[in-house]
């Protein structure tokens, strides 16, 4: 089994007059949620409707009705797992959307027409290759061995047992309880997955190396047509600079004004955040006029996708970016420790996420302007914040798995789980009980 987090985004346009009426369905849907059971893969839904926005103060974008998902396994199980656990909702909201079949459609074919409405975005998981059914038990695992610790410590020589002595005794009452033997066995398709995840970036530097050595080969042998390869890597050099000078006199355009969020509007966004540890946030908004600014923010999704396997921040589940409506509007979607203010200020008060959103933000209608991508304004923290408040909408169905355990607790959890089978030094195994 694929262990791989991927995230789903389905987009429907629909009439302008038709979006009351969807958010109405939305928000009485999102009083009464699925069961957990019904949505074994899946993490996280975000579902809402979007109205029209303006795109180089010319272009109305249109009225769009976006569903997004976080899920782990296959792309087609889990839509066949969406339409058996909502299928009905699916069809009550879809029937406003245009193109939608007006016959009674079943199952199978609302999974094919939901597959075709499927968007490429860039996804980002902060605790990979766990699955919604993991969660539970690796956070009821690591609360038992702590009790179990706890009763052990009233023996005085449990006390004065080595690391490993520790480490062997825990293991060994684990495998005795019926209800905790699981853990000693790796969760399956663990490797594999990773392996699946890199493979993008692997082919692509494979590529790239490759590239250069025909290149160096080229020089004392005649390689005939190989010799192609050889521009591969300067070629993709080459473009990327083209790119960014093109959309350096881009970012000297001025673009115009945006309607600030007023207080009512930003109180009952914020006022959704309710949940303990875990909350959600949708902005989307359309980019700043220059068709190099999508050409180049299109690019650097692509490339951010390839390297997220190494990206991690402590207080983001999920987060997702994607270009809707040939590239004019960015969506950006996220799940996050905390509440939104404290999440957003968490990137904008640190230099290198700060620098590193402005790859992707600084393209969007209302985010402070940049120079070269890389130098701010004096105000760029407080314009960051403005232009977030502005094009944040209220997610009318909001379904999480989780909303109590932060990233680091999950990641806490699993990395409990996965040290009960792995041989450990002594001062690794004193790191794994630091766990408990």
């Amino acid at each position: 089994m694929s262990l791989i987090h991927r995230g789903l985004t389905l987009s429907f346009k629909v009439e302008e007059n038709h979006l009351e009426q969807v958010n109405e369905l939305l928000e009485a849907f999102n009083r009464q949620q699925p069961s957990k059971e019904s949505l074994p893969d899946t993490f996280f839904i975000s579902w809402l409707g979007v109205p029209p926005q303006v795109y180089a103060e010319k272009e109305k974008l249109p009225a769009r009705i976006l569903l997004m998902s976080s899920y782990v396994g296959s792309k087609r199980k889990h839509l066949q797992v969406l339409v058996e656990a909502i299928g009905e909702e699916l069809r009550q909201v879809l029937a406003f959307t245009v193109g939608f079949p007006k016959e009674q459609i079943t199952n199978k074919s609302l999974v094919r027409f939901l597959a075709k409405s499927s968007k490429f975005n860039t996804y980002y998981s902060g605790f990979k290759f766990i699955s919604p059914k993991e969660v539970i038990p690796e956070k009821n695992l690591r609360e038992w061995v702590y009790g179990w610790v706890e009763k052990q410590l009233q023996d005085p020589n449990f006390g004065t047992s080595t690391p490993q002595e520790i480490k062997d005794r825990i293991e060994n009452a684990v495998e005795k309880d019926p209800n905790y033997n699981w853990a000693m066995k790796k969760p399956k398709g663990l490797g594999r997955s990773k392996w699946a995840m890199l493979s993008a970036l692997g082919l692509f530097g494979l590529l790239m190396v490759l590239s250069l050595f025909i290149a160096l080969v080229s020089i004392w042998w005649n390689l005939g047509s190989w010799v192609l390869l050889a521009w591969l890597f300067p070629f993709f050099i080459v473009s990327i600079f083209l790119l960014l000078v093109l959309l350096r006199k881009e970012e000297n355009i001025e673009p115009p004004p945006i309607q600030v969020i007023n207080d009512k509007d930003y109180l009952e966004i914020v006022s959704r955040e309710k949940n303990k540890v875990v909350n959600e946030m949708t902005v989307i908004a359309p980019l700043k006029p220059g068709k190099f600014r999508r050409v180049f923010l299109a690019v650097s999704l692509r490339l951010v996708a390839m390297i997220r396997y190494f990206t991690y921040i402590p207080t983001v589940h999920t987060a997702r970016w994607l270009q809707l409506d040939g590239g004019k509007r960015l969506v950006f979607i996220a799940t996050f420790d905390n509440q939104s203010e404290a999440y957003a200020h968490d990137f904008v008060d640190s230099e290198q996420r700060s620098r590193n959103l402005a790859v992707i933000f600084s393209h969007v209608m209302g985010f402070p302007k940049t120079t070269w991508l890389i130098k701010r304004g004096e105000n760029y923290r407080k314009d960051y914040m403005k232009g977030v408040r502005s094009f944040q909408f209220k997610t009318r169905f909001w379904y999480a798995f989780n909303t109590d355990l932060s990233v680091e607790n999950l990641k806490n959890n699993r990395a409990f789980r996965l040290g009960l089978h792995k041989k450990m030094k002594e001062h690794e195994i004193r790191r794994w009980l630091l766990r408990l």
